[in-house]
């Protein structure tokens, strides 16, 4: 029943038409093809209990919600030295560990005081704009897709107390090939 796309200006004037009409959330939903939760939660985010649910300012607090959206560092326009940087060093084969450690200890004097986490860079090849220009192939896996957290975990050897190789073992052994095996099956 419900979409996981955002609620659109239409949508919005639906619903300010069917709340003056005082349709319950559920009719609501139903006729929008959504859950009634999100009518819900979209009614409550865009109205107050002073002023009633209109769609242009739900439209006009959403779109300004949008802007305020917490974009990666590198990303911000004024961050743009910062993420010269860090790309050339990505196309010199640096590691994301490597070019937040220099960055920290030995910057350049453009950049004196700005710092970034490793987490902050690889975020940035995978997830942000730059995953477009394809710089995972310049990191040491060359993965094109950052595995999870747990994945990354080196898997144990089972280790087997007292165990002894095959070539050490008994002779007798290898004198009991497949006669035991033959006088189960029989």
């Amino acid at each position: 029943m419900s979409k996981l796309s955002r609620i659109t200006f239409y949508e919005r004037e639906k619903i300010e038409l069917y709340l003056k009409m005082e349709k319950s959330y559920r009719w609501i939903g139903q006729r929008l093809c959504r859950n009634h939760t999100d009518i819900s939660r979209e009614i409550n985010r865009n109205s107050s209990p002073y002023f009633p649910y209109r769609a242009k300012d739900a439209q006009r607090l959403y779109e300004a919600r949008l802007l305020k959206k917490n974009h990666r560092k590198l990303e911000k326009l004024e961050y743009g030295e910062l993420r010269k940087y860090v790309v050339a060093k990505i196309k010199a084969d640096l590691s994301p560990d490597q070019i937040a450690g220099r960055l920290k200890n030995e910057p350049p004097p453009e950049l004196a005081g700005s710092t970034i986490s490793h987490e902050s860079i690889y975020n940035y090849i995978y997830n942000g704009q730059e995953r477009f220009e394809y710089l995972y192939p310049h990191l040491r896996t060359k993965r094109h897709k950052r595995q999870r957290r747990f994945d990354r975990k080196k898997r144990s050897k089972i280790n087997i107390l007292e165990r002894v190789s095959i070539h050490l073992r008994p002779e007798e052994a290898e004198k009991k090939s497949g006669s035991a095996i033959g006088k189960l099956t029989a």
